[in-house]
C-alpha cells in the first residue's frame, strides 16, 4: 500500500496532470492518505476556490483505500523524528513528520515529489513524478 503526500494528490485535480504521475496511479493497487493531506488540500481549495477541483478531489477521497488519522503513537513518532532532526540542526515541518510517522506506523511506501523532505526518516519513498 502507498501513502500519498499532498503534492501527489494535488496532481490529480490539475487540468493537465503530470503524465508520469497518472501512469504511476494506474499501477498502484491501494492508495491511502493521512488526514494531514486532507487538511492541506482543503486549505488550498478554500484559499483558491475551484468547484471543478473540489469535485475531483472529493471523488478521489471516496476511492481511497484509507484515510489515516493521527493517533497518539503517530504523534509521538513524529515528535521524536522532528526532535532528532532538530538536534542535528535540521528543521523538518510538523506536517511532513506526521506524514512520515504515518507511513512508518502502517508500513506504507510514501509517494512524494519532495523526496529530500523525508530523507533520513526511515520510510521507503517513491517519486511518482519520475515513474517510468
Amino acid at each position: 500500500m502507498v501513502l500519498a503526500d499532498t503534492n501527489v494528490i494535488s496532481e490529480f485535480v490539475k487540468k493537465t496532470p503530470h503524465p508520469q504521475v497518472m501512469q504511476w496511479l494506474k499501477a498502484v493497487q491501494a492508495l491511502t492518505v493521512s488526514v494531514v493531506t486532507l487538511e492541506e488540500a482543503h486549505f488550498g481549495l478554500a484559499w483558491q476556490p475551484d468547484t471543478r477541483k473540489l469535485a475531483l478531489f472529493n471523488a478521489l477521497v471516496e476511492r481511497l483505500h484509507a484515510v489515516h488519522p493521527i493517533t497518539p503513537s503517530i504523534a509521538q513518532r513524529a515528535g521524536v523524528l522532528r526532535g532528532q532532526f532538530q538536534a542535528q540542526g535540521v528543521v523538518r515541518s510538523v506536517p511532513d513528520m506526521l506524514i512520515a510517522a504515518t507511513a512508518i506506523e502502517h508500513q506504507l511506501v510514501l509517494a512524494t515529489r519532495n523526496v529530500r523532505d523525508f530523507t533520513g526518516c526511515g520510510v521507503q519513498v517513491v517519486n511518482p513524478f519520475e515513474f517510468d
